[in-house]
């Protein structure tokens, strides 16, 4: 779409070239018209595969916007891992339009373990495989300066994508991580990235109380534009690259998968009943009530007993990977403080595989 767009608006200079390439003609400079081919065609690609929002972020970007994503490692957490050289480093990897603090009570009861920690705290909206090199580029850092010391992943939703892309990726691993527990990864996508429009609306305008217009509407930029949203619908270019790479040989995988959404079977049928009903009178909707109804038929994500709310079952599930716990647990508290008991066997299960 954005390629498609910057074609549009290089359509009038790409009327001009004929111009200047028959004046160059005229002028009998063969060698002058193959450079300015050569130089049209360049400048044509580079537009047509840039994205504006990249653009837009490069020009708001400052040096010490960096110093908010990365590591951030407990105090002391190397004297924790010398005193126990068998545990691994354990690191949270957030999800889309979250952060490490909304994920810190997973790991409570790893702390307490004795494990050693650290988070990482990535631009919750970017293209994941920006995000992923970010990932790779703080592990290999660990890994010269603490070459002794292996690494366990941890993450929620679309983090288990983000860890997957450094990882599965020869260019990208790091070579020091052991094992990667995904919690509700969309490992085939989900569904409802196709209603992530308002995301950034609610995450720096509705949920926050701090900062300016400014501030909001730069954080909102810095943090991405919906670059992750389009690698988390089904079948993406992200999504078939990243599962056409076989699983990393030397990582132990792990998937906890949830299935207590808000909306029961028959209820969903009754709303897709509805809607066929009623599309007919809607002159805007009547055209596209099909396509709709086939979205709907398709959303297992929002289904009790077949997504967590937000990711299917089915779209969760990972070939290669026979570890995998299915609890009662909804998308959005997995993670969350231990109310119940689903919430509360996901820290379970979570240290046993760490111990």
């Amino acid at each position: 779409m954005e390629a498609l767009a910057f074609r549009r608006l290089l359509l009038p200079a790409a009327a001009l070239m004929p111009l200047a390439v028959s004046s160059a003609a005229r002028a009998d400079d063969a060698d002058q018209t193959r450079e300015l081919l050569a130089v049209s065609r360049s400048v044509v690609r580079e537009a047509a595969g840039y994205s504006y929002r990249r653009w837009l972020r490069e020009r708001i970007w400052r040096d010490e916007d960096a110093e908010r994503y990365g590591f951030t490692f407990d105090k002391g957490w190397q004297q924790t891992a010398d005193r126990s050289p068998s545990r691994p480093l354990v690191v949270m990897v957030h999800g889309f339009n979250s952060t490490p603090r909304r994920n810190a009570a997973v790991m409570r009861p790893v702390r307490a373990a004795g494990f050693p920690c650290a988070e990482f705290a990535y631009p919750n909206d970017w293209d994941l495989r920006e995000s992923a090199s970010l990932l790779s580029k703080q592990l290999k850092t660990v890994a010269k300066q603490h070459p002794d010391v292996r690494v366990a992943l941890v993450t929620h939703s679309m983090g288990g994508l983000v860890a997957r892309a450094c990882v599965e990726d020869p260019d990208l691993d790091p070579g020091n991580v052991s094992q990667l527990i995904m919690i509700a990864p969309p490992n085939h996508g989900t569904l409802l990235a196709h209603l992530a429009v308002a995301t950034d609306l609610w995450e720096h305008w509705l949920n926050r109380d701090d900062g300016g217009c400014w501030t909001r509407w730069r954080d909102s930029v810095i943090d991405g534009l919906g670059e992750a949203a389009d690698d988390l619908v089904p079948e993406s270019p992200f999504l078939t690259e990243l599962n056409a790479r076989p699983r990393h040989p030397k990582i132990e995988y792990a998937l906890f998968l949830g299935t207590s959404a808000a909306v029961e079977a028959g209820e969903l049928q009754w709303i897709r009943s509805a809607l066929m009903q009623t599309s007919g009178r809607c002159p805007g909707f009547r055209d596209c009530s099909k396509e709709f109804d086939a979205l709907l038929a398709d959303m297992d994500e929002i289904v009790d007993g077949k997504g967590d709310g937000v990711v299917a079952l089915r779209r969760g599930r990972l070939d290669g990977v026979e570890d995998v716990v299915v609890l009662p647990f909804n998308h959005l508290n997995c993670t969350g403080v231990p109310k119940t008991d689903p919430v509360r066997q996901v820290q379970a299960e979570l240290l046993s595989r760490l111990q």
